[in-house]
């Protein structure tokens, strides 16, 4: 359900407002406001020198020690980003009353950072503790793979009386796990381990469960087109394959999407010219060009094949098809498709 991209812009979303005094120095959020506003807009070499120079003049802030965690965490270093998020937990604990959200924010923080790494039982510790939303679904996520149905539930069932996004992936989620139908637990073990970043477990979870649903459940042959795609773009195209061949009959509105994912299957099975052929045949056909863009794209990052990235890519406007034709080798294309902004300008120099 998340993508790390949705996780680190959660990151900054969840920052605090207002300010605190806290060992006789006076900390604010306003400490990294342009730090913060240059990592939302993707300049993040900027981002981080705003940061470590926030942390540099103001060592005992909370928000600066948050901010350096950050940049920690965008460049990879795991361990370093939460060394200093444990030490901005303990300076906002002695603070008090002042800090009180900002703990919440920061265990959240934690298990972010936790799940980026890979190290489940620190998001499961971290998102618990938090008593925030967004954590205790962090959290439940991780006891849903474990089979540990009951706490998850503990946690959803708080989690749910959120606005927003959150709240409604909490509904989704307790609404599967009380069903009394099996199949939808196993959607919810599947979901969950996706979102955990989990991939080749959660395609091979929902492989049979998905197949299994009963013909006349109406989002059955979406959940199998959601989850083809999933497996095709998680180096899983036979089992991609399958699910779409136990589509009976898709809606029509969704017809070109199957053929797509088709098309991703060939790119992912090295059978580059029948791949690119269908989606030829799917831009003639009219297919949406907005739906259309984010195929192609995908399908790029399944090929290493240059001219075959370039094909697929080469026309369409957008930093993700941008990305994967770097990633191929064509960064003299990548730089005629890339849309204005930071990305952009990464490029030009």
């Amino acid at each position: 359900m998340k993508s790390a991209a949705i996780l680190t812009a959660t990151y900054l979303v969840i920052a605090a407002a207002g300010c605190a005094d806290i060992f006789g120095t006076s900390d604010s959020p306003e400490l990294t406001k342009d730090a913060d506003a240059l990592a939302k807009k993707g300049n993040l070499p900027e981002a981080k020198d705003k940061y470590a120079q926030a942390l540099k003049d103001n060592p005992d802030s909370v928000y600066a020690m948050e901010g350096d965690a950050y940049a920690k965490m965008l460049a990879g270093d795991f361990d370093g980003a939460d060394a200093a998020l444990s030490k901005a937990e303990k300076k906002a604990t002695e603070g008090g009353d002042a800090y009180k959200d900002e703990v919440k924010k920061i265990k959240v923080r934690r298990a972010i950072v936790a799940l980026q790494s890979g190290n489940l039982d620190n998001v499961k510790k971290f998102g618990k503790d938090s008593g925030d939303p967004v954590g205790q679904v962090l959290a439940a996520e991780v006891f849903i793979a474990d089979a540990e149905t009951d706490e998850a539930l503990k946690l959803l069932k708080e989690a749910e009386k959120a606005d927003g996004e959150v709240g409604q992936t909490a509904k989704t989620y307790v609404a599967m796990l009380e069903s009394e139908d099996p199949l939808n637990q196993g959607l919810a073990a599947a979901s969950a381990l996706w979102a955990l970043g989990q991939r080749d477990l959660a395609v091979e979870a929902a492989e049979e469960t998905v197949r299994m649903l009963p013909e006349e459940r109406e989002d059955k042959s979406e959940l199998l087109l959601i989850w083809a795609g999933r497996a095709v773009t998680s180096g899983r195209p036979a089992i991609a394959t399958g699910l779409l061949d136990a589509m009976s009959a898709p809606p029509p509105e969704n017809a070109w999407r199957v053929e797509a994912t088709k098309g991703m299957i060939a790119i992912a099975e090295g059978r580059d010219d029948e791949g690119v052929g269908v989606f030829a045949a799917l831009a003639s056909a009219g297919a949406p060009a907005d739906g259309l863009s984010d195929a192609l794209a995908t399908a790029c990052a399944l090929t290493k094949n240059v001219e075959t990235a370039t094909t697929l890519a080469g026309s369409v406007e957008s930093v993700a098809a941008a990305r994967c034709l770097v990633e191929a080798g064509a960064t003299d294309k990548a730089k005629e498709v890339v849309p204005s902004g930071n990305y952009k300008k990464f490029l030009e120099n």
